[in-house]
């Protein structure tokens, strides 16, 4: 019996009791807040969750609202992107404020956005290039249909593969 006692407890020391960043999605804070959607605003809500699925292709999931202009679209873990067709006369958009979509197969994505000719920009601006961030993260950018910028990068690959995670 007490042989087994201390290797539990090593293993309890070294996993459950170290310090790690919360997962993308996890219950964070005081008030154990955690990211549930983003909405936009669009012109035509069908164009709109047409494109999210060709581009990033979002599995569409049950809108709890019953309301004919809004679509939802899974980002996965229970978070989702609610499309709203509704007026977009006093939304501005810039690059600073976006959507950020990280995903695993980095390289491969960028080369479907060539192969669906859809232009895109390294956070400096340049066309069809990608740039790296100073903590390792590749990204690019680009807009949808009503002008929102869209954030892809590889951060969920840096994180898995990170050492101190």
């Amino acid at each position: 019996m007490h042989r087994l006692i201390l290797p539990l407890l090593i293993l309890c020391i070294l996993f459950g009791c170290s310090p790690k960043p919360a997962a993308f999605g996890a219950a964070n804070g005081r008030y154990l807040a955690s990211f549930d959607h983003y909405a936009i605003n669009v012109d035509d809500v069908d164009e709109a969750v047409r494109f999210y699925q060709r581009v990033l292709d979002l599995e569409e999931i049950q809108d709890g609202t019953g309301k004919d202009n809004i679509r939802w679209l899974s980002l996965g873990n229970g978070m989702s992107l609610h499309v709203i067709e509704a007026d977009r006369s006093e939304v501005r958009t810039q690059k600073g404020v976006h959507l950020s979509v990280s995903v695993l197969e980095f390289t491969a994505f960028v080369q479907h956005l060539r192969d669906i000719n859809l232009q895109f920009y390294s956070w400096q601006g340049v066309p069809m290039e990608a740039n790296k961030r100073g903590d390792g993260v590749s990204q690019v950018y680009f807009k949808d249909l009503d002008g929102y910028w869209v954030e892809v990068n590889d951060g969920r690959a840096v994180w898995e593969q990170s050492p101190t995670r």
